[in-house]
């Protein structure tokens, strides 16, 4: 039974439908028409909740609040029914207070377990980051990688002469480093380049050239540059010309005879002769889809936004990589509005429930492609009690351990949102969207609601 909103009497498994709710949860009842079993295995639980350091710095990220450790009833582990679970869901709600709401979804077998609010459109702050990175691992895959290549312009001749230019390009690697970049010099060195007639040429076309993101309504957070050669986490105003010029200065200590002269330039097709000299790779987007949720990651998260726009959209923008956010959380029964990719505005917003179809769409398993899928992006999310945002929260409570969540915060706004596994490794399906309200208080109420949720049994 759902149970929550007011008036609600409603049952996806039997379909009995009252109507007043029916039109608020027309959209879950539909995408259940099928019923798929949404099981973790006990090894797959394990190896999601692996947790390894985030990496590089993050970019003004979520502060990792914490909490005190879970006590008296707030550290009881004993199994609660549904409905138990609901009027604890429905008391730590009201404790959260403002305009909040809340969507809990058995993915076992569909069953909506409670709704309350969560048909509100409401500021996601960094809960942003989970459509920007489904989408991400949704589009390129798991394992895809961006890479950072050298290019001749034409064969190279036999003495090592580059005679049409030397090109640099980039796909938007967000974690190129003028370590990779050294690497590359050197890859370019043993692949028999000797020296280069011309200036060192670069090519940013991968994505725009806007620096910076729309951040409606709050107080804007500087990201660094987002540009398709950004260098050491966006630092400097014109990374391309930076990337250029270390490029250059690593070619001659690998012994290439190059000039210091720089110019921006697209790489000719590869049909007129252009080709790859050598190239590096960013670690693969699984990883990359890790290091921007596990600390909230601001600057990789608008990174990989237009990413996907430079792969798969018509420009590598912010705007057409909202396009493709908004066009993949559609196919996955959600819906979203936003500026960016990182929740830094007012701006990007969706409602509990379209947060928990996005949650429940990624579990799917049908296939090995699915599988592996569904893992990164489990692993891409910080354990309760654990790691990233949520190492000092709900610990010694039910969910320290069982559940793997992305945290959001802006001024007046908390949310959390994800997944909290049973023993068995079936999963529980959550969003918990809190706006006008003291952060302190919600994200208390929000802890107590994950206990209580990785407490329920059917």
């Amino acid at each position: 039974m759902v149970q929550g909103e007011p008036g609600t009497a409603t049952c996806l498994r039997r379909g009995c439908l009252n109507q007043g709710t029916q039109a608020g949860i027309a959209m879950t009842s539909r995408s259940h028409i099928r019923r798929r079993a949404r099981r973790l295995t006990a090894t797959a639980v394990g190896a999601a909740f692996l947790w390894t350091s985030p990496g590089p710095a993050a970019a003004n990220p979520d502060r990792a609040f914490k909490g005190p450790v879970a006590k008296g009833s707030a550290a009881a582990r004993t199994a609660v029914s549904e409905g138990r679970l609901a009027s604890g869901l429905r008391r730590y709600l009201r404790m959260a207070g403002g305009r909040s709401g809340a969507f809990v979804m058995d993915a076992e077998n569909g069953e909506l377990l409670f709704a309350n609010g969560a048909g509100r459109n409401l500021q996601l702050a960094s809960n942003t980051k989970l459509f920007t990175t489904a989408t991400a691992l949704g589009r390129f895959g798991p394992d895809e990688r961006l890479e950072t290549s050298v290019w001749a312009g034409d064969e190279y001749e036999a003495d090592g002469t580059v005679s049409k230019g030397l090109f640099l390009r980039g796909e938007g690697d967000p974690t190129l480093s003028t370590k990779d970049l050294r690497s590359l010099a050197g890859k370019v060195a043993s692949a028999g380049v000797e020296r280069v007639q011309g200036p060192i040429l670069y090519d940013d076309s991968f994505l725009d050239r806007r620096d910076g993101i729309r951040q409606g309504g709050i107080n804007p957070d500087p990201l660094g540059t987002l540009s398709a050669l950004t260098l050491d986490g966006g630092s400097g105003r014109s990374p391309e010309r930076t990337a250029a010029r270390r490029l250059g200065d690593a070619l001659r200590r690998a012994g290439v005879n190059v000039g210091k002269k720089m110019a921006r330039r697209t790489v000719p097709p590869e049909n007129s002769g252009a080709q790859e000299v050598a190239a590096v790779s960013s670690p693969p987007i699984s990883d990359l889809a890790r290091l921007t949720n596990v600390p909230s990651n601001n600057f990789l998260a608008e990174m990989l936004l237009k990413d996907v726009a430079g792969e798969f959209g018509d420009s590598g923008s912010t705007a057409e990589g909202i396009n493709l956010v908004q066009r993949f959380a559609s196919e996955r029964g959600a819906g979203f509005q936003g500026q960016n990719g990182s929740g830094l505005s007012r701006a990007d917003r969706a409602s509990p429930r379209s947060v928990g179809m996005l949650l429940e769409s990624m579990l799917s398993d049908e296939n090995a492609e699915e599988k592996e899928l569904r893992e990164a992006w489990i692993q891409s999310l910080a354990v309760a009690g654990r790691s990233g945002t949520l190492a000092g929260r709900m610990r010694g409570s039910a969910a320290a351990g069982r559940c793997a969540a992305k945290t959001g915060t802006i001024s007046g706004v908390s949310a959390l949102s994800g997944y909290c596994f049973r023993a068995n490794g079936e999963a529980t399906v959550f969003s918990i969207l809190n706006n006008r309200v003291d952060t302190t208080r919600a994200r208390s109420a929000q802890d107590r609601m994950a206990a209580l949720i990785a407490r329920y049994s059917p």
